[in-house]
C-alpha cells in the first residue's frame, strides 16, 4: 500500500527548514526548543542536560532500528515535552500524580510524550551493575518503544509481547562500547522474585486493563519483561515466536495458535519462564550504538510560552470542555496580557476554534495569517475554522475554503498527518470519497498509524473502495488486547467484514466535532 498522490493542486515536496515566526519572539523565556532528525524536545532544563536526553533518544531511535529493519519509516518527528517541576507536569496532564514519570498519547491534532527528567523511583547509583534505575528516561524508551513499533510494523503482537518489548529496551544504557540491552529495573526484579506469579492463559491472553489489581499489573508487566528477555536469549522461541505472530496475523488465536507455532505447550512455556527467572540476568553489548547528538538544533522561545507551551500541548489533544476550562483561562488570559505575540495570538485561536466562538477564531485567524504566513499549524487552524463552521452551516464555500487551507498548511509542511486527516473530512463533505481523497488518507495513516482514528477510518475507506486486503493489513495491530476491549473488538468486526469482501457503513472516526457539541 502506497500513497499515489499529493494533494490536489499543490507542488513537490516541501520541507520545513525553521520553526515558525510565533516562536522567535524578543523576549526570551525559559523554554528551550531542539529538533533533531526524529524529534521535537522542548525543556526548561540546563541545555547540555536537555541534548544529552535528546541525543539519548535518537540513540535509542536507532537501535529500534536495527532490532526492527524496516526500507521505509515514518517522516513524522514525535513531540516530547520534558516537564521539570510537578506543576509543569499537573499543566500538561491535569491531575497528573505525583508519581507519574511520563506518557504518551496519541492524538488526532497531536502526538505527544510527556516526561519528567527530574523525577525517578530509584537513582541509578544505589542499584547493582546488571540492573537500571527506574526513572523518567526508562519510561520515556518504554513509551517510545510503542510508538515506534506502531510506526514500523504492521504486526499483531499480543499484549505481554508489546509491553514486554517495550520494558526490554527500556532499559538500554548507552556506554562507551554501545548498547547495553536486556537490563532490569530494580522494581521489575522485586516483582519477578517475590510478586504472586500470573496463571499462563490470563498473562498470554489479557491487556493490562483487563487486570484486577494494581498489584496483578505490576507482576504483569515484570513476566512481560521476563519473557521479551527469554525470546532475546533462546532462538529457538524466538523462532516459535515467529510463528506465532505470522499466525495471529491471519487471525489465528491467542492461545490456539500458541503451541503449533511454539512447538509447546502454554504450560510448557510457563514451566520454561519460571526456570529462566531463577538464573542469574544477563544483559548484552551492542556494538556502534551510540547517541549522536551533532545534528540537534535549539533555540529559545519568548515569554508567551512559558504559561502556553504545555497548556496548549494538552488543549491539542482535544480534552472535554471541563477538564479544559482552567487550560483554555489561562491561554485566554496570556493572549489578553500579550495582543501582539504572534504565539500568544495562535493559542488563542487554537482555543476559540475548538472551545469558544468561531467568529472570533475567524477574527483572530484573518489578523494573524499576513503576519506568520509560513507558519503550517496557521493555515492549519484556518481551516479547522471554516470546516467546524461549514459542517455547523452546511455551506460548501466555507468547506472549500477549508480544503484550500489544509492545502496550504500541508504546502509548507508535508510531515502533519493532522492536516492531511482534515483535508479528507472537508473533501468528503464535498464530493465524498475518491480515489484521490483516499490517497491522501492512507497518505496521513501511513504518518501515523499510531492514531487509531486515522486507521480506522483508513481501514473503512480501504473497504469501501474494494481494497479489501490493504484495509486488513490496516487493521491485524488493532485487532490485538494492547488497544483495549473496545477498539480491538471493532478492529476484528472490520476484519472480518474485509476477509468477506462485504461493505459496511463508512463513518469518519474524529470528525472536527466535540464530543459535547
Amino acid at each position: 500500500m502506497r500513497r499515489r498522490t499529493l494533494l490536489k493542486g499543490i507542488g513537490g515536496t516541501a520541507v520545513l527548514l525553521a520553526a515558525p515566526r510565533a516562536w522567535a519572539q524578543s523576549d526570551q523565556g525559559r523554554w528551550l526548543r531542539f529538533e533533531s532528525a526524529n524529534f521535537i524536545y522542548f525543556s526548561t532544563a540546563d541545555e547540555a542536560k536537555a541534548r544529552t536526553e535528546v541525543a539519548a533518544l535518537e540513540g535509542f531511535h536507532a537501535l529500534l532500528g536495527r532490532l526492527m529493519p524496516r526500507s521505509q519509516r515514518s517522516a513524522l518527528k514525535l513531540t516530547v515535552y520534558d516537564t521539570t517541576t510537578q506543576r509543569e507536569l499537573e499543566t500538561a496532564s491535569p491531575g497528573a500524580d505525583e508519581i507519574v514519570l511520563g506518557f504518551y498519547q496519541p492524538r488526532i491534532e497531536h502526538i505527544r510524550a510527556v516526561t519528567s527528567s527530574r523525577k525517578d523511583m530509584e537513582r541509578q547509583r544505589d542499584v547493582p551493575r546488571h540492573a537500571r534505575a527506574m526513572d523518567a528516561r526508562t519510561v520515556l524508551f518504554h513509551e517510545y518503544a510503542h510508538h515506534h513499533m506502531r510506526a514500523n510494523n504492521r504486526l499483531a503482537y499480543p499484549a505481554w509481547y508489546t509491553e514486554g518489548f517495550a520494558e526490554f529496551l527500556s532499559t538500554v544504557e548507552f556506554t562507551d562500547k554501545g548498547a547495553d540491552i536486556g537490563k532490569v529495573t530494580v522494581n521489575r526484579a522485586t516483582w519477578i522474585i517475590h510478586g504472586d506469579w500470573l496463571p499462563i492463559e490470563p498473562f498470554l491472553t489479557k491487556h493490562p486493563a483487563q487486570l484486577k489489581s494494581g498489584k496483578e499489573v505490576a507482576q504483569f508487566y515484570a513476566q512481560s519483561w521476563m519473557a521479551a528477555h527469554y525470546l532475546f536469549s533462546t532462538p529457538e522461541r524466538a523462532r516459535g515466536f515467529d510463528k506465532y505472530t505470522a499466525a495471529l496475523l491471519q487471525g489465528g488465536d491467542l492461545l490456539g495458535a500458541f503451541e503449533p507455532a511454539f512447538g509447546i505447550t502454554p504450560e510448557q512455556f510457563d514451566k520454561e519462564l519460571r526456570d529462566y527467572k531463577r538464573k542469574p540476568i544477563r544483559f548484552w553489548t551492542l556494538g556502534e550504538s551510540k547517541p549522536d547528538g551533532s545534528t540537534i538544533k535549539v533555540q529559545r522561545l519568548g515569554k508567551s510560552a512559558d504559561e502556553l507551551l504545555l497548556s496548549m500541548s494538552f488543549l491539542r489533544g482535544l480534552p472535554p470542555r471541563e477538564e479544559a476550562k482552567d487550560a483554555i483561562a489561562r491561554v485566554l488570559g496570556e493572549a489578553k496580557k500579550r495582543p501582539s505575540d504572534l504565539y500568544a495570538l495562535q493559542c488563542k485561536a487554537l482555543s476559540e476554534v475548538w472551545y469558544g466562538d468561531l467568529a472570533e477564531a475567524r477574527t483572530q485567524l484573518d489578523a494573524l495569517l499576513p503576519l506568520d504566513a509560513s507558519n503550517a499549524e496557521v493555515h492549519h487552524l484556518s481551516g479547522l475554522c471554516d470546516l467546524r463552521a461549514g459542517r455547523k452551516l452546511g455551506d460548501e464555500a466555507l468547506l472549500q475554503k477549508a480544503q484550500n487551507a489544509f492545502g496550504r498548511a500541508h504546502q509548507l509542511d508535508d510531515t502533519r498527518p493532522q492536516t492531511m486527516y482534515r483535508y479528507v473530512e472537508s473533501g468528503l463533505a464535498l464530493t465524498g470519497m475518491d480515489d484521490q481523497l483516499l490517497d491522501v488518507l492512507v497518505g496521513a495513516y501511513l504518518l501515523a498509524p499510531q492514531v487509531d482514528p486515522i486507521a480506522l477510518t483508513t481501514a473503512q475507506a480501504l473497504i469501501e473502495r474494494g481494497r479489501h486486503d490493504e484495509a486488513i493489513a490496516v487493521l491485524r495491530p488493532l485487532t490485538a488486547e494492547f488497544h483495549g476491549d473496545g477498539m480491538a473488538r471493532l478492529a476484528r468486526e472490520l476484519t472480518d467484514t474485509a476477509l468477506a469482501k462485504e461493505q459496511t457503513r463508512f463513518s469518519f472516526f474524529g470528525a472536527a466535532v466535540m464530543d459535547d457539541e
